[in-house]
């Protein structure tokens, strides 16, 4: 399915599903996305697609990713056990996958690691997930938000690392997910910290 078409379904899935506060945020993060693309010399198409994707699972309740997670014998953090709505970013790509067809595994792995990062993440990966901390769903803009848009147009572990530290240091997280302890621990070590 070409670019254009898959981009089209995506957005008209977020409206279908009365889902319009979500569907201005992925475009949001999409924008910035596509930035960072740019600056980091990644295919623009690859990274739009996946930041459009990253949320998609706003279709299901918590309830119903988690009921899917198990039906689907997904091993579960801790943190998703507890916290159903962290299992969005994994079944948001389980979503990508089955319902529009996406096989690319820089968009998929991207989508699937947005919110906690994860170890041996690529380009892609560390992409979207800076900009959906650049482009958060919340008003105005976040706190960190002119440091991590300085660091990430520099470089994309520097501004990881930031933006997880910055969580940890202001205890933002309500329990962490192991891949994003794996992902601060494996950049402390590349960064030298």
């Amino acid at each position: 399915m070409e670019d254009c078409r898959i981009i089209e379904l995506i957005k008209k899935t977020y409206m279908d599903a009365h889902k319009p506060k979500t569907l201005k945020h992925v475009e949001a993060v999409a924008d910035t996305a596509v930035w960072l693309a740019g600056v980091h010399h990644l295919d623009h198409a690859k990274t739009e697609t996946a930041a459009l994707l990253h949320d998609i699972s706003v279709i299901l309740t918590p309830q119903q990713m988690y009921e899917l997670a198990i039906e689907r014998n997904m091993t579960m953090d801790p943190a998703e056990e507890k916290y159903h709505f962290l299992l969005h970013q994994r079944i948001s790509k389980l979503i990508a996958l089955e319902r529009f067809g996406i096989t690319d595994p820089d968009i998929l792995n991207a989508v699937e690691c947005h919110t906690t990062l994860k170890k041996n993440a690529g380009p892609y990966d560390q992409v979207v997930f800076i900009a959906d901390k650049i482009s958060w769903d919340q008003e105005g803009q976040p706190p960190y938000y002119e440091t991590l848009k300085q660091l990430a147009a520099e470089s994309l572990d520097q501004s990881c690392y930031f933006y997880i530290r910055y969580q940890f240091d202001h205890n933002l997280l309500l329990m962490p997910h192991q891949w994003i302890m794996e992902a601060y621990q494996e950049l402390k070590t590349r960064l030298g910290m």
